[in-house]
């Protein structure tokens, strides 16, 4: 009885550690040397960053380890099986930023958001976020200066999210308390500031430190991106329409990232989350928790995309209407 009893303590120990090591942990750690980083294109070298607005605040994306293929940022792409069924993928050899603009209003002004979503095979081992096709946002939240005020990063699950403020963004407009020095995402630490230059220049991009693995986001810095060619090995990014994820190409048609139809629609097809929803889907009353899904209006997409894990918080929360994000999450705009 007392060997069985050690056998089971010493096999949850050895689930549950991965487990909680993957949603807390200390922020930094090693980054492969030569760094690389995803540094977006203008629409295939068509359009210069001036004409761009995508390429021109386009954030770059530095990657802790990329010699596996899964922390790469890849292209999402859709195939058939040998029995002709459907499958979407996200291939690693071409990174893709997807892109797509939103204005919205509050009663201090007009804002723009220039949304990124970039995809990645998946998070692998016994990790609670473990899953397929799994992504991330950035958000960049534009003024009527043309001024970056915000930066939002959130996982294409909701998760983890974390809104921080520039240097362009009045004081009074933050959050009660607001702690300019720090910002504790769920064990990442986070600035609690952006400081851009006095005078906005294109060139200063937010640059998103993405660990391992997990792909949690470990670090955001405002950099000179002229100089990332000579501190980091940059993987020039396609810049694609975010309308293309509802319309890959396969064998001589179309098919969507995300399911169509049905109780998972507005969800990202084969993106399972067994563990969180082992774990998390009893108590936060949803067994899709921690499924990547669409962003957009829920009427629409057909998913909520909520970033508050209260039941009862899930529509104020939805990231989509985003004024009344803010609005939720304390901000003044």
């Amino acid at each position: 009885m007392y060997l069985r009893r050690a056998v089971l303590r010493l096999l949850a120990t050895a689930v549950l550690l991965p487990v909680l090591a993957s949603c807390a942990g200390p922020s930094g750690g090693a980054f492969d040397v030569p760094r690389r980083a995803y540094v977006a294109r203008s629409n295939g070298g068509i359009l210069s960053e001036q004409e761009d607005p995508f390429a021109r605040y386009a954030p770059v994306f530095v990657i802790q380890r990329h010699g596996e293929p899964h922390n790469r940022i890849g292209t999402v792409a859709a195939t058939r099986d040998g029995k002709g069924r459907e499958r979407v993928y996200v291939d690693p050899a071409e990174p893709t930023l997807y892109a797509e603009r939103q204005e919205f209003s509050t009663e201090r002004g007009d804002y723009v958001n220039l949304i990124y979503r970039v995809h990645f095979q998946g998070v692998p081992g016994l990790r609670l976020t473990r899953g397929a096709n799994v992504g991330l946002f950035v958000i960049v939240t534009l003024n009527d200066r043309e001024e970056p005020v915000l930066v939002t990063t959130v996982h294409t699950c909701g998760c983890y999210v974390a809104t921080v403020p520039t240097t362009y963004l009045p004081a009074d407009a933050r959050p009660d308390e607001w702690d300019a020095s720090s910002l504790d995402v769920h064990g990442e630490v986070l600035p609690g500031l952006l400081r851009y230059p006095g005078a906005f220049a294109p060139n200063y991009r937010p640059v998103v430190f993405v660990r391992d693995d997990t792909h949690r986001v470990m670090d955001i810095r405002v950099e000179d991106v002229g100089e990332a060619a000579w501190r980091y090995q940059v993987a020039p990014a396609a810049l694609r329409p975010m309308g293309a994820l509802r319309a890959l190409p396969v064998n001589g048609g179309t098919t969507s990232f995300f399911y169509d139809q049905g109780r998972r629609r507005g969800y990202v097809r084969g993106a399972r989350k067994p563990l969180e929803m082992l774990l998390m889907g009893w108590w936060a009353l949803d067994l899709y928790v921690g499924r990547d899904k669409d962003l957009g209006d829920r009427r629409q997409t057909g998913a909520t995309f909520y970033t508050s894990l209260k039941p009862w918080r899930r529509e104020e929360s939805d990231m989509w209407p985003f004024a009344d994000f803010l609005k939720y999450w304390g901000w003044r705009l």
